[in-house]
């Protein structure tokens, strides 16, 4: 038992399995290795890199949180065990606050989150292209409780660098392809 901080130059393991362990490799970043290998890696900038020891853009987003894997395993799984028909979810929020508790009103138009979907593509300045995006957005004023949204689902034509809207559906329900609004252009 320590009452007090403990200063080790690199490595933590237990004295059974020395091929697991906790490190500090370098400054700012720490490591979990298992079975000699590492695992995990929470690097200088605060990524979370699974499986990878450096991070990887998609496009020009270097993400905090990264899973890498050469088989079927790059993938995140939530999984919700319970006797009801609740399921599991994946919660993108957006503030307009500048700090981590601050809840400030979003506006018409912001941005409520994005799936992007990228690719290799091996030129440019990184080595993925985007290829395709859903996008929810604000679509009108917020109130109490009141958030009326639409989603937007973007592909990017071949030769193009960026994906352009191709449908929306809109807070009223409309269901617009290619155009951004009700009327001449919209074929529903």
């Amino acid at each position: 038992a320590f009452t007090n901080n403990v200063s080790i130059a690199d490595t933590i393991f237990h004295t059974g399995d020395t091929n697991t362990a906790i490190r500090f490799p370098a400054a700012d970043t720490f490591t979990v290795e298992t079975g000699g290998s590492e695992a995990i890696r929470v690097d200088s900038s605060q990524r979370l890199l699974v499986n990878a020891s450096s991070s990887t853009q998609a496009g020009s987003i270097d993400a905090k949180a990264q899973i890498v894997s050469s088989d079927f395993n790059a993938a995140l799984a939530i999984r919700r065990n319970q006797n009801g028909d609740g399921g599991p979810g994946v919660l993108l929020c957006h503030s307009r606050g500048t700090s981590n508790s601050a809840n400030v009103v979003v506006q018409n138009n912001d941005n409520l989150g994005q799936i992007r979907f990228f690719g290799a593509d091996n030129t440019g300045s990184n080595d993925f292209a985007e290829g395709a995006a859903i996008t929810a957005s604000v679509d009108g004023t917020p109130g109490n409780d009141d958030m009326p949204s639409r989603l937007v689902f973007s592909t990017t034509a071949d030769g193009a660098a960026s994906p352009t809207e191709r449908l929306r559906i809109d807070s009223s329900g409309n269901v617009i392809v290619n155009g951004t609004a009700t009327g001449s252009n919209a074929k529903f």
